[in-house]
């Protein structure tokens, strides 16, 4: 007999939202509920490949358009309007999931749209401020409004990260609490790679993700340089539609995409980590007390803003991927420890699913 019913939607941007999604969808499954997957993409490619057993559906995608270099804000403001058509869409399209799958609880990891009146929703982010550049810093308030008036439609915004100094301790200012605190909870890092006891028997593993065309552009900067980093290595590309090994020597190995248990044991089996500071990558790099070299997508504010924000607490080294020389910033990468909190995220899933979910 199934404990309940729950549709969890993932916002498809990038791999992020459905890896740390992860560990709370496989808890809710092995906990015996029925699991209703939403999500578009890429996203859905990969969460049907590690939840082949729960049904889903299409949701709407944003389909948000990053430029080749740093105009990205501008980009993304005139994208506005359709957005905000996106996210009525969305609307619509959960209203139609209860009238069908009839959910008990509804969870959406930052797809603004999925929630309904009747039915106890909540939302997962870590970007409850949006990062700006330096000159407009001032007015990070205004686009947060976006946020709060989204976040009004949820029972608890349920932020992924443990609380720090400034906000949250991995995402800085970008989770401090708003006024109307009550709504928020931190819930703890998710990660859905963890770690375990053995030989670290890969020099280097390389993780490409991020939405196109900088996906393409880094790929093109790392394998032009990867044949100088002595060692064996490891390069996933983060095409998750396939997962081909396109090149297999006895020191090195690219493939397209990997399943999530193969990239938990090469994340345990690496001493060094290249990726996108991207939130959920950092978590996992926090879990497994990986150092790394953090190549933030360019225009990407919130990115910038994490690299620095690791780079300032001497944590994890970044550099621009404009100015990107791999054997030379690998070297620079191992003078930073990382982090390490070693098995955060089953104590996370515990706190998420006892003391905000209520579900024992």
């Amino acid at each position: 007999m199934s404990a309940g019913r729950v549709f969890y939607a993932t916002l498809n941007m990038g791999l992020g939202h459905a890896t740390r999604s992860l560990p709370l969808m496989r808890e809710f499954r092995d906990q015996g509920w029925e699991v209703l997957l939403g999500s578009s993409g890429r996203s859905l490619a990969f969460l049907r490949r590690e939840l082949p057993e729960c049904p889903y559906v299409q949701t709407p995608d944003y389909a948000i358009e990053y430029s080749r270099g740093e105009g990205l804000l501008l980009k993304l403001a005139l994208q506005a309007p359709r957005l905000a058509r996106m996210i009525r869409a969305e609307n619509r399209c959960c209203r139609r999931v209860v009238a069908e799958f009839k959910p008990d609880l509804i969870v959406s990891d930052h797809c603004y749209g999925m929630y309904h009146p009747q039915v106890p929703s909540y939302f997962i982010s870590h970007q409850i401020y949006f990062a700006l550049p330096p000159a407009l810093e001032r007015l990070e308030g205004l686009p947060a409004q976006l946020n709060f008036h989204y976040h009004r439609q949820y029972r608890r915004v349920i932020i992924p990260d443990l609380p720090g100094p400034r906000g949250g301790l991995l995402s800085g200012k970008l989770s401090r609490l708003p006024h109307d605190r009550n709504r928020y909870v931190y819930g703890g890092l998710l990660s859905s790679v963890c770690k375990y006891s053995g030989d670290e028997s890969l020099d280097l593993l390389v993780t490409i993700s991020g939405p196109e065309p900088q996906r393409t552009l880094l790929e093109e900067k790392i394998l032009a340089g990867i044949d100088r980093v002595p060692g064996r290595k490891v390069v996933v590309l983060g095409k998750s539609e396939s997962a081909d090994l396109l090149l297999d020597r006895p020191d090195l190995k690219i493939y397209a995409h990997l399943p999530r248990e193969t990239m938990s044991r090469l994340f345990n089996q690496a001493r060094m980590v290249v990726s996108r500071p991207g939130y959920s990558t950092l978590m996992e790099l926090a879990e497994l007390g990986k150092p790394a070299l953090l190549i933030p997508t360019p225009g990407q504010t919130e990115q910038t803003y994490l690299a620095e924000y690791m780079l300032e607490n001497r944590w994890f080294y970044s550099v621009s991927q404009a100015q990107l020389e791999l054997p030379r910033d690998l070297e620079s990468a191992r003078q930073y420890p990382g982090l390490f909190y070693p098995e955060i995220t089953r104590h996370s899933v515990r706190t998420i699913f006892e003391n905000v979910l209520n579900i024992t």
